[in-house]
């Protein structure tokens, strides 16, 4: 991103400089506390410098979050809606059931079958893009990657033993690698985070009670809510690690922004999306859930029946956490570590 690019973004997001927010970041070299402008931390990480020692408050842009926790980058949201699912008297039993059912292969020799899977000698380019993103996040298991022909903006992950990505051609019809670069780094947070075992219960609930036979009968409405969700709130989950594999908040919500509005070449023949108009309707849908807890209920009960949550919803969650959560800290070094045995 050059100059002229990050002026926009900086309008884009925080069109009255003064009232941009600031952190305070302790320096990972000499512990000294630094007061930050949050805009260029952000924008330009690579001019943030501690004032005691002079060395890089931040890590490098490709340099990879060693032993990064999914917990570190967990959204409460997420965290909450699971202790919840898990709570559902008969829930673990179903799981159990479900799993012996469903297992993973069937799932591999279906994409195997119906999509192509890619390596060293098939989309080197997309395998290269996943694997910067898997370095990024510091994950130690390697997914198996599938290019879908789906004209649909989409991608997924699914399986815990042998997870893999499935991403749709249409949405590479979309974004270029540094938007590509925030998709995969989504699907892998789901891995990170082992949401594939939950998703794939999920995704065969909502499919309706015929692929369940007899069990799905007597599924209850509460349990089939409850997943959905999780699902919605995991999302949130998801996009922080997609913006922590790519680096670049400005990809981050163009991709977002695409996914909403759509990019077809009926749209780009028209007009050219803006961004700063897209952020202010974040803004005023959070300050709208802010002042009226109704306005709240009113999109989680418009969602009840989604997998996903509303664009927008993303968007305000995901500048949260930019501005006044911990994501630059984690940029800073800053962050829970998982523990690895030896061999890992």
């Amino acid at each position: 991103m050059n100059s002229e690019s990050h002026a926009a973004l900086a309008a884009a997001l925080w069109p009255d400089a003064k009232q941009a927010p600031v952190k305070v970041l302790e320096c990972r070299h000499c512990g000294r506390r630094n007061r930050v402008q949050v805009p260029q931390a952000i924008l330009e990480p690579h001019h943030c410098e501690c004032g005691a020692c002079g060395k890089p408050l931040f890590l490098a842009p490709h340099e990879p979050l060693t032993a990064l926790a999914s917990s570190a980058y967990e959204h409460s949201l997420d965290r909450k809606a699971l202790a919840a699912l898990k709570g559902i008297p008969g829930f673990p039993a179903l799981m159990r059931w479900l799993v012996a059912q469903l297992g993973e292969r069937s799932l591999r020799l279906l994409n195997l079958s119906s999509s192509v899977l890619c390596g060293e000698d098939q989309f080197p380019e997309l395998v290269a893009l996943l694997e910067r993103s898997r370095q990024s996040l510091d994950l130690t298991q390697r997914p198996t990657l599938f290019l879908s022909k789906s004209p649909h903006a989409n991608a997924v992950t699914y399986g815990s033993e042998e997870p893999a990505v499935m991403i749709h051609a249409g949405l590479l019809d979309q974004l270029d690698d540094p938007e590509v670069l925030y998709v995969l780094g989504h699907e892998l947070g789901h891995m990170h985070a082992e949401h594939g075992l939950y998703r794939t219960v999920a995704v065969v609930m909502a499919s309706g009670t015929q692929r369940l036979g007899a069990v799905g009968q007597v599924l209850s409405f509460p349990l089939q809510k409850a997943l959905y969700k999780w699902m919605r709130c995991s999302e949130l989950t998801a996009d922080r690690a997609g913006l922590l594999a790519c680096r670049e908040l400005g990809s981050s919500l163009n991709v977002l922004m695409k996914l909403a509005g759509g990019h077809r070449p009926g749209v780009t023949r028209r007009t050219k999306m803006q961004l700063a108009p897209f952020i202010r309707q974040a803004r005023t849908l959070a300050k709208l859930e802010e002042d009226n807890w109704f306005d709240g209920l009113l999109a989680t009960l418009m969602t009840m029946d989604s997998s996903h949550p509303f664009i927008a919803w993303r968007v305000m969650h995901l500048l949260e956490w930019v501005e006044h959560g911990n994501y630059l800290e984690i940029l800073a070094g800053h962050y829970e570590r998982a523990k690895r045995t030896a061999a890992a």
